[in-house]
């Protein structure tokens, strides 16, 4: 078979999987969704002699000692108002208490039935009954409302339309359990459980659908009123519906909804290139969204994981994310720092084996972050994180009939990518040796500052040799805290520049940027991102800004000269900023930043070049608004916090005089150790850059609008 022939093949296999009906992939009975019918045997084995044996072993063990007698928590209780936009640090600490109650029935509950379904133990079905009852007498509270918390702490705070993610902990798993066990409950228990489900599922159904504006989602876009929550609950939606087949008419209507969602729709947060609009952190978000693709595999639905969507998702993690922590683009709890997590390695091990991709086997092994896998992990962590490693367990028992692929080493991928569907660039210059990597991570976005992404439209990550230098100052303690709204959220903390003193416009659509190029020649890489449209936003008097642009050059994957190009309608001063870990040193006379890694193995030198400009520059330590005492005093060490909630290093190098027009060069040098390297450049005539580098060589570069040229 030829390549063409191929791609008919798979083209027409893929055409008369979206042409089926959602209920033609439904098996006869169930179970339909973990273990299949006709699987426990297989299953058994997979979990005493396979491949999960460690796994389930390190799961039964941490069920038998810590849960199987433990009684079922309280109903959790109301807080006082939901709305994210009310939420105080102490509240926040209360909504997330309820989500790790949740966390842990659903996650003990599951436990507890594939236990049963390898041991055949009374004990463990006795475990996920108990749960499932005590869950199914929670309240919830009057149609399209939650319940009435204006008098005090009441029940019914696991309601969707109270705490939506303490309702997520139930609901994705919940549904799941109820169809391994249905055969073992008694018709009384069957009614209770299914009187629960079907209120609780249907007041899901309609919150996502109202919430998330779900009909009108359309790949790639932000066209519809997109909201987070509600994409990433419709996986559970459509796995409830297909575990309650036969026990709900609602049911049929949930996997419909869920299969036309993934079928027609998926994902408005990103497109063929495989990228996602909320930033690195919430790309796990396709860990969810992927357990659904699994149940499709378990089913042998052609449309399991055949988009082009999902055969490039992974990239979008592995040009972006170093096995070390370091600062993204986008929301990211963990102090603020991400890292290649054993959770993600995992996933990426699962992807090679659906995809027989060694370069994601490769990416998996780079991991050395000591938290365990989940093959070790059992049940810790139930309380928080997710997938827990029984979905792990399941997960890689539904591909256990696929082989690990052989490793394939990243240095032969390009080392360059650009994900133009969300307007992301990543250059490496040692793309899979993260010690020797120079790493710049660019965005020019078309999708704004809304949802989890920040004003930070012609913003640069560098990291190299190991650690973040260039880093995106970003806490967030909780959603909406005044650290994070009045500091993260803004372009304030980014490197980006600020027209007399104003940025980006934050939580916008309407902040735009675009990437409009990205070019390959043999010494450079050179990318061009416009975020006028994020300025103008911003901007109180309408025509005042009338151009910003950025070009980015990655010269002999070595170093990166920047140029800034700004127009506007009256005269402003221009900010240009920098941010650091913990030190930036400054010098006036020669417009030089140093930038010293925290962890001493790296340096980055950044030199200014503007005609006729002078620059004044300020460094600070602190932040406007402070991070909330609560988390400053965190420590690292927990499962959820590996680094410190530690003031950073701020410069302002701002012009001394206003213009309406401005043209900034700046030279960016990375270098290994503690002492930055001297790096000299001039800016001469005809707009030629002369570039003395550290290394003993010149470069006389020419970058324009239209030209990059080396002389």
């Amino acid at each position: 078979m030829n390549l063409r022939t191929g791609l008919l093949a798979v083209a027409c296999v893929y055409a008369a999987a979206c042409a089926a009906e959602p209920a033609a992939i439904v098996p006869a009975a169930p179970p339909r969704t973990l273990v299949l019918t006709g699987q426990r045997e297989a299953f058994r084995r997979f979990c005493t002699t396979g491949e999960g044996a460690k796994a389930f072993a390190r799961i039964k063990a941490d069920l038998d000692r810590e849960y199987l007698q433990a009684p079922p928590p309280p109903e959790p209780l109301t807080y006082g108002d939901p709305s994210p936009s009310k939420r105080t640090s102490d509240k926040a600490d209360l909504w997330r208490g309820q989500q790790d109650t949740t966390g842990r029935i659903a996650g003990i509950a599951e436990a507890a039935a594939l236990c049963w379904l390898v041991t055949g133990e009374e004990r463990y079905f006795a475990k996920a009954r108990e749960l499932l009852l005590a869950t199914s007498a929670w309240q919830l509270g009057p149609p399209g409302k939650p319940v009435d918390w204006r008098s005090g702490p009441v029940v019914g705070a696991a309601d969707i339309y109270y705490n939506d993610e303490a309702h997520f902990r139930l609901w994705r798993k919940l549904p799941l359990v109820y169809d391994q066990v249905r055969k073992q409950l008694s018709a009384a228990d069957r009614a209770t459980i299914l009187a629960h489900f079907r209120a609780r599922g249907t007041r899901s159904v309609q919150w996502i659908e109202k919430q998330g504006d779900i009909s009108k989602i359309r790949r790639n876009s932000l066209e519809s009123e997109v909201s987070s929550h509600p994409v990433r609950f419709m996986p559970m939606t459509g796995l409830a519906g297909l575990a309650l087949w036969d026990d709900l008419p609602e049911a049929r209507e949930w996997w419909a909804f869920a299969y036309r969602f993934y079928r027609d729709q998926f994902t408005p947060w990103g497109g063929a290139d495989g990228g996602w609009g909320e930033g690195s952190a919430y790309w796990r978000g396709t860990f969810e969204h992927a357990t659904f693709q699994d149940a499709l595999l378990a089913l042998h639905d052609p449309l399991a994981y055949s988009t082009e969507f999902w055969r490039n998702s992974p990239y979008f993690c592995l040009y972006n994310v170093q096995p070390y922590l370091h600062t993204i683009f986008g929301d990211a709890s963990n102090a603020g720092r991400f890292n290649l997590e054993p959770t993600t390695a995992d996933y990426f091990e699962h992807m090679a084996r659906v995809q027989q991709n060694g370069f994601f086997r490769s990416y998996a092994a780079l991991c050395t972050d000591e938290r365990p896998r989940p093959i070790d992990k059992g049940l810790a962590g139930l309380d928080r994180g997710y997938p827990t490693a029984a979905e792990f367990l399941v997960r890689n028992f539904i591909v256990a009939d696929r082989p690990l692929p052989p490793p394939r080493a990243l240095s032969e991928l390009p080392p360059h990518r650009y994900f133009k569907d969300v307007g992301w660039v990543s250059l490496h210059s040692a793309l899979g040796r993260p010690n020797d990597d120079i790493q710049l991570t660019f965005r020019a976005s078309p999708y704004g500052s809304f949802s989890h992404s920040q004003a930070d439209q012609l913003g640069f990550i560098l990291n190299a040799f190991g650690e973040g230098l260039a880093i995106n100052s970003a806490y967030r303690e909780y959603h909406n805290s005044p650290h994070h709204d009045q500091w993260t959220r803004q372009s304030l903390s980014k490197n980006v520049v600020l027209l007399d003193g104003v940025g980006q416009l934050a939580k916008s659509k309407q902040a735009k940027g675009r990437i409009t190029r990205f070019a390959r020649q043999p010494r450079a890489v050179w990318t061009t991102g416009d975020g006028t449209a994020a300025y103008q936003a911003a901007q109180k008097q309408p025509g005042r800004v009338q151009h910003v642009s950025r070009d980015v050059v990655f010269v002999d994957q070595r170093y990166v000269v920047l140029r800034d190009r700004v127009v506007l309608g009256s005269p402003a001063k221009l900010s240009w900023l920098l941010h650091a870990e913990k030190q930036i040193d400054w010098d006036d006379a020669t417009a030089t930043a140093t930038i010293h890694g925290a962890e001493a193995k790296a340096t980055l030198v950044a030199r200014l070049h503007s005609p006729s400009t002078s620059w004044r520059g300020s460094v600070t330590t602190k932040f406007p608004v402070p991070v909330d005492p609560k988390y400053a005093a965190a420590e690292a060490g927990s499962p959820y916090i590996t680094a410190t909630w530690h003031d950073q290093a701020h410069l302002s190098a701002e012009t001394t005089e206003a213009r309406a027009e401005f043209t900034v060069f700046a030279v960016l040098w990375p270098e290994r150790g503690a002492r930055g390297p001297a790096l000299t450049a001039a800016l001469g005539e005809g707009g030629l850059l002369t570039i003395r580098r550290p290394d003993g060589k010149t470069d006389v570069v020419q970058l324009d609008d239209n030209v990059l040229a080396f002389k």
